[in-house]
C-alpha cells in the first residue's frame, strides 16, 4: 500500500542535505515510492529522517513556561502570556501547546524507524549491526522525550469521564486507512512510552554516557563523538518523570504506576550515574561547560546573547523581561536552612540578608551587585535628577515585581549601548542530574517516608546534599523533619528552587492538584526610595480554574474530528 513519504521528501530538502535538486526525486513517481528508496541508499539522507527529533528541541531558554507559574511575571503587557493567566487559556489560545510540533516529530521517527533496517550504514556486518542497534535505540529513546511532553501538555480528564492521554500513532499511516485515531486511555500512554524506554536502554542499545574507548570501530558508534545525542541516562531520567507523574495525585487513578516504582527507576539512574556526588560549582551549572550536572545538552553555541538582551535590567539596555516573582523569592530559605516564615534571624526590612546563597545566584534583587553595576529596583525618588531606570515599573522594560533574573545569565555579555557588544557560549540542558535526585526523593518520600533508603539513599540525604551544595550551613531543619507530609512540602520547595525557570513548576502544581496555587496571584516588592519600607503588593493576576490542573486539546484538532476534549475546554 502507498504510504505517505511526501513529507520526507520535503523534511530532505529543508535540512539542506540532497547534493541534487528535491525537484528531481519528486518528479520521479507519482507515488513518490523512489523518494524513500533514495533515502534509504543514501545512509547520511537517511539519517535525516532521525534528526528532525534533534532539531525541534530547544537550544535556548525563553522562560515562558515560567511566566504562567507563580514562579514570575513578564512586562511584556502584549504578551498572550498574559492573556493566558487572566483567564484566557482555551483550546484556540494555548502560547505552550506541543500538539503539532510532537506529530511531526514522531512521523520522522515513525518513518525512520519502519525503513531503518533497509539502510547499510557500514560495510562491516559487525560494526554495521552494532549502529543499527544503537540508532534503533536513539530513536526510541527520542520518541519517549517527545512523547512524554506530549502526555505532559495534553493528557487529562476528557469529557467522558476518563483520563486519557494522547492518540498513539507507532507508525507511519496509509492514506487509505482511518486516520480519526481516538485518544488512548492515559495508562495506555504510559506503557507506550514507557516500552520505548526500555526498548532504548537494551543492551547494545544507548550508551549511559558517550565516551571513546579508544577502539576506533567502538567509537565511531558509541564514542563521544555523539556527546550532544540522547543517552542512556537521559533516557532513565525520562523514565523516572514518567513514573513520578503517572503516581502523582493528578494521574493517581489510573494506577499506571506506584511511587515506589518510581523511586526504584529514579534509584537505578543515580547508581549508574555514580551515586550521590555532589558539587558546588554544580549550583550555576549553566555557566560551565563541563559540568557533571548536565546529563544531556543541546551543542555549545558560542557568541550568544538573545536571553541577555531579552533579560538584563534596562541600565544594562536589556528588556528586563523575566520578573520572579515575591512568591518565588520568599521560597529561599535563611542561610541556615529555616524557612523564613519560622526563623527568628529573619528581617523583612532587610529581607535579603543572611539568605540560602541560591537567592544571589538565581535573582536579581534590590542592591545586588551584577555584571559590576549595583541594580537598585527601590523606587524613584521623587524629582530624582538621574532617575533610575531599573526601578519598579519606571518604564516598559523594567521589572513589573520589583526582580529581574539572574539564573542562566552569563554576565560575560555586553549588549549594544554597553560598550563593544560581546556574546558568551549558551547551551539548552534536556537532563539534569539534580533533576533525578529530586525525581527519586519526592517518589521514595511518598512510598516510605523520609528515610526509606534505596540502593544506599534516602529523601533526607538527597535534600541535605543538595542543600549543603547550594551554602546552607546546617543540617538541623531537615534533620528534624520526621514524617511524610513535612517532608514532601521540602522536597516540593527545593524542587522549586533548584529547577527553577527550567519549564519544571507549571507542570509540577498541576500534577500536585495544587488548584490553590495555579490560581495564586503572583507578587512583588515594593521599595521605598530610601529603602526604609518594603510593600508587598499582587504584580500579575492569575485566573485559573481547576479544571486547569490539564491542559487542552487543541481546537483545530477538535474540529477536524470527534477527538474526546479535556473536561472545561
Amino acid at each position: 500500500m502507498m504510504k505517505i513519504n511526501i513529507l520526507s521528501a520535503g523534511l530532505l530538502c529543508f535540512l539542506g542535505i540532497f547534493l541534487i535538486g528535491c525537484d528531481e526525486f519528486l518528479a520521479e513517481n507519482p507515488d513518490n515510492r523512489l523518494v524513500e528508496d533514495e533515502v534509504v541508499a543514501t545512509p547520511e539522507i537517511a539519517e535525516g529522517w532521525l534528526l528532525v527529533a534533534y532539531d525541534r528541541l530547544p537550544t535556548s531558554y525563553n522562560f515562558n513556561i515560567d511566566v504562567v507559574s507563580d514562579d514570575a511575571a513578564t512586562n511584556n503587557v502584549g504578551s498572550n502570556l498574559n492573556a493566558m493567566n487572566q483567564g484566557g487559556w482555551n483550546s484556540a489560545l494555548n502560547p505552550i501547546a506541543i500538539w503539532n510540533q510532537v506529530y511531526e516529530v514522531n512521523l520522522y521517527l515513525n518513518t525512520f524507524l519502519e525503513n531503518e533496517d533497509r539502510v547499510q550504514w557500514f560495510p562491516d556486518p559487525t560494526m554495521n549491526s552494532n549502529f543499527s542497534n544503537r540508532i534503533v535505540a536513539e530513536a526510541r529513546g527520542l520518541r519517549a522525550y517527545w512523547n512524554f511532553q506530549l502526555l505532559q501538555a495534553h493528557a487529562g480528564i476528557g469529557t467522558n469521564g476518563e483520563l486519557l492521554g494522547f492518540p498513539i500513532v507507532d507508525g507511519v499511516l496509509d492514506p487509505q486507512d482511518n486516520l480519526e485515531i481516538p485518544r488512548s486511555t492515559f495508562v495506555e500512554c504510559y506503557n507506550y512510552i514507557l516500552a520505548d524506554c526500555n526498548a532504548a536502554l537494551e543492551e547494545g542499545g544507548l550508551p549511559d554516557k558517550w565516551t571513546d574507548s579508544g577502539v576506533i570501530d567502538v567509537d565511531r558508534v558509541y564514542g563521544a563523538r555523539n556527546e550532544n545525542r540522547i543517552n542512556g541516562l537521559a533516557v532513565k531520567l525520562i523514565r523516572s518523570k514518567l513514573a513520578l507523574y503517572a503516581a502523582s495525585p493528578a494521574y493517581s487513578n489510573s494506577n499506571a504506576t506506584t511511587w515506589d516504582e518510581a523511586a526504584q527507576y529514579a534509584a537505578e539512574a543515580i547508581e549508574d550515574y555514580g551515586g550521590l556526588n555532589l558539587s558546588p560549582q554544580d549550583v550555576d551549572f549553566y555557566l560551565r561547560n563541563n559540568s557533571n550536572e548536565v546529563i544531556w545538552a543541546s551543542t555549545n553555541a558560542t557568541n550568544q546573547r538573545g536571553m541577555e538582551g531579552a533579560n538584563y535590567p534596562p541600565s544594562l539596555f536589556g528588556n528586563g523581561s523575566t520578573n520572579p516573582s515575591q512568591n518565588f523569592v520568599d521560597t529561599f530559605p535563611m542561610r541556615n536552612g529555616e524557612p523564613i516564615n519560622m526563623s527568628s534571624s529573619y528581617n523583612p526590612n532587610n529581607p535579603y540578608a543572611n539568605r540560602d546563597p541560591r537567592l544571589a545566584k538565581y535573582v536579581i534583587y534590590d542592591g545586588l551587585n551584577f555584571d559590576g553595576k549595583i541594580i537598585n529596583t527601590r523606587l524613584n525618588a521623587d524629582g530624582a535628577s538621574n532617575p533610575n531606570v531599573d526601578a519598579l515599573a519606571f518604564n516598559q522594560n523594567s521589572t513589573i515585581t520589583g526582580y529581574y533574573l539572574r539564573k542562566f545569565m552569563n554576565e560575560d555579555v555586553n549588549l549594544p549601548g554597553n560598550g563593544q557588544p560581546q556574546g558568551a557560549s549558551h547551551f539548552y540542558t534536556y537532563a539534569r542530574f539534580t533533576e533525578l535526585l529530586l525525581n527519586f526523593a519526592e517518589a521514595a518520600n511518598e512510598a516510605g517516608g523520609p528515610d526509606f533508603e534505596i540502593n544506599g539513599i534516602t529523601p533526607r540525604q538527597v535534600i541535605n546534599a543538595i542543600r549543603l551544595r547550594g551554602g546552607i550551613t546546617s543540617t538541623d531543619y531537615v534533620d528534624s523533619i520526621t514524617n511524610t507530609a513535612a517532608m514532601r512540602t521540602l522536597i516540593h520547595n527545593e524542587r522549586r528552587i533548584e529547577l527553577s525557570f527550567e519549564g519544571n513548576r507549571f507542570w509540577d502544581i498541576r500534577r500536585w492538584s495544587k488548584t490553590d496555587l495555579i490560581d495564586e496571584n503572583v507578587r512583588g516588592l515594593r521599595i521605598s526610595p530610601d529603602a526604609t519600607s518594603f510593600e508587598v503588593f499582587e504584580a500579575s493576576v492569575r485566573d485559573y480554574m481547576p479544571f486547569q490542573i490539564y491542559g487542552p486539546i487543541p481546537l483545530a484538532e477538535t474540529q477536524k474530528y470527534s477527538i474526546i476534549q479535556n473536561q472545561g475546554y
